[in-house]
């Protein structure tokens, strides 16, 4: 009996020890209860507000391209490449960094150098026309828009047009060229260098593959150039209406070959044949280009089938987590 009293003791004294530490904690949450501006706890609880600022939308991650098979394209062209356009990797490559002529390329930076300071509804007054090589017809005087000449620029690949709009530009020609090098030099095309704006030979005009992937990326996000090169014909007329001219694309592959959506050809002797595609197909979209090629659309369609049946698409994510990372 004497234990069984102890042990009521000892559990009273450890009771009312207990009363004794934690009475005051109680009594000052009872007191927070009704001090002013509600309860300590309402002070403490938030809700969402909008924040001052906007919240950036964070873009959507692509999915990545993985080979299936071993075996490569057989091209003629001297060098190309393959881009999947929504991850910008390469996915096919052949001396991508030989600097060599572009020929008729040169004009999708001569129509991004017109863009970023003409208006296509301005008009110009044609001086002597330029009448090398391929050519719109051009009248000496002849008044025109700037919207129709970009379209022959970039649909009859008119280098009559090329000149016309360089010697347009304030300070002319030569300052137009000087800023297509300027703009090259901006978007980082390291082996690029223009001597006029139509691709005419100069052992000093020369780009490599890779370069002009990375203009024709640039190019592409016009809508202005996006909608001009998908058109198989238009015909332009001056002011007037009186001098008209008929032009025809000179990209074989449009309406021909699933899923082209346009760009740009060129050819000079000593470039041989050159063709910058862009391509969209069940949901996937792909930049191709081939310089120096004996036949640039052939070239094109075997490395563009080849890119198409080759490549499986897996997401960022899930490609992360199988390689482990």
């Amino acid at each position: 009996m004497s234990n069984k009293k102890s042990r009521e003791k000892t559990f009273n004294n450890w009771r009312q020890s207990l009363k004794i530490k934690f009475l005051p904690i109680f009594l000052l949450s009872f007191l927070f209860l009704f001090l002013p501006g509600n309860s300590y706890y309402e002070t403490l609880s938030f809700s969402y507000q909008q924040p001052p600022f906007e919240v950036p939308v964070l873009p959507s991650l692509p999915d990545l391209p993985k080979r299936r098979f071993s075996f490569s394209p057989q091209l003629t062209a001297r060098a190309a490449c393959l881009i999947d356009f929504d991850s910008g990797l390469y996915l096919f490559e052949k001396n991508k960094d030989e600097a060599l002529p572009p020929a008729s390329l040169t004009k999708l930076m001569t129509a991004l150098v017109v863009l970023d300071n003409f208006s296509l509804d301005q008009v110009i007054a044609v001086g002597q026309p330029e009448n090398y090589g391929q050519i719109m017809g051009l009248k000496e005087k002849e008044i025109i828009s700037v919207g129709h000449l970009l379209d022959a620029l970039l649909i009859f690949s008119a280098n009559d047009a090329a000149y016309a709009l360089a010697d347009a530009y304030p300070g002319g020609r030569a300052a137009f060229i000087a800023e297509m090098n300027r703009r090259a030099k901006e978007l980082g095309l390291t082996n690029t260098h223009f001597t006029n704006p139509n691709g005419r030979y100069d052992p000093n005009h020369y780009s490599t593959a890779a370069d002009l992937a990375k203009l024709a990326m640039v190019a592409w996000r016009r809508e202005e150039i996006r909608r001009t090169v998908a058109q198989k014909e238009k015909v332009v007329c001056d002011v007037s209406g009186e001098i008209c001219h008929p032009l025809f694309s000179t990209n074989e592959l449009l309406g021909f070959f699933p899923g082209t959506l346009g760009l740009k050809t060129g050819f000079t002797e000593e470039a041989g044949e050159c063709f910058i595609g862009f391509f969209e197909e069940n949901g996937r979209r792909f930049l191709s280009v081939v310089l120096g090629s004996k036949d640039r659309f052939r070239d094109t369609q075997e490395l563009v089938g080849w890119g198409m049946v080759n490549f499986s698409y897996q997401p960022l994510i899930e490609e992360a987590l199988t390689a482990g990372m």
